[in-house]
């Protein structure tokens, strides 16, 4: 199995064309693209990729969309169980992508692909940072920003630490504004503020840097590199309880 190759799973051809698009002269090489779960089976056994990208809504058969989705992505890992899965989804399907990571996708990506996005998906299974049985991809959007401090972790123990905002969290990582270009790859010492409770600390990664366009401060996004286990709990129950608040939208007024 060649570590970079993909079978990509999806009922429209517009959309499997967009995926390769997305990945041209990266280093993965899409070996087949398939529309239903029994095609996909069948690729997967031929060409024994690395990675399967399925679309959560995949029909599971052609002309029947029964046992599809993430029941397709089940019967391929029941027979090759070594191989990661990066599950495809759009705005209207986000909430099937905690189900689907918790049953065994390493990694999610929404629709429309954007190239950075989706490399860092893929960059995660890759590293082993996915976990297969976590829901650690799953990211949502804050309802109210959380105080996040961070300093470099080269930085003297007397060195001032510096504040930012979250408002884009997931259990591998995080997205924050600050006024200072980090280099990416970075090692950060970070503390996440919640109300009434002890901050969660972690040692944290940069693995995005991009500027704001008309100000002098820059989009980092972060991914986790140690975290302890009571910390790591606290970080999923509150991911949980936000993406229920998503899924649930806003409630009528009584």
């Amino acid at each position: 199995m060649v570590t970079t190759t993909m079978v990509v799973a999806d009922a429209a051809v517009s959309e499997r064309g967009a995926f390769r698009e997305a990945l041209k002269g990266t280093a993965y090489e899409v070996v087949a693209d398939v529309a239903n779960g029994d095609a996909l089976l069948e690729a997967v056994e031929k060409h024994r990729p690395w990675c399967v990208a399925f679309d959560l809504l995949l029909p599971g058969h052609a002309g029947n969309p029964a046992d599809g989705g993430i029941k397709a992505m089940k019967r391929v890992k029941a027979k090759f169980p070594d191989t990661k899965f990066l599950a495809i989804h759009n705005v209207q399907t986000a909430s099937l992508v905690m189900n689907a990571l918790s049953e065994g996708a390493g990694a999610r990506v929404r629709k429309p692909f954007k190239r950075e996005a989706l490399l860092e998906a893929l960059g995660k299974l890759a590293s082993g940072l996915e976990g297969t049985t976590s829901v650690k991809q799953a990211a949502v959007r804050l309802k109210k920003a959380l105080p996040v401090r961070y300093k470099l972790a080269t930085d003297g123990f007397f060195t001032k630490k510096r504040d930012a905002m979250t408002a884009d969290m997931s259990e591998a990582g995080l997205g924050m504004v600050v006024e200072e270009k980090l280099l990416k790859g970075a090692m950060l010492n970070v503390e996440i503020e919640f109300a009434g409770e002890a901050p969660v600390t972690a040692k944290m990664q940069v693995a995005r840097v991009e500027p704001v366009t008309g100000l002098a401060r820059f989009n980092i996004g972060l991914v986790f590199a140690e975290i302890d286990a009571a910390s790591k709990d606290r970080l999923k129950k509150f991911i949980a309880r936000e993406l229920e608040r998503v899924s649930a939208g806003p409630q009528p007024r009584k």
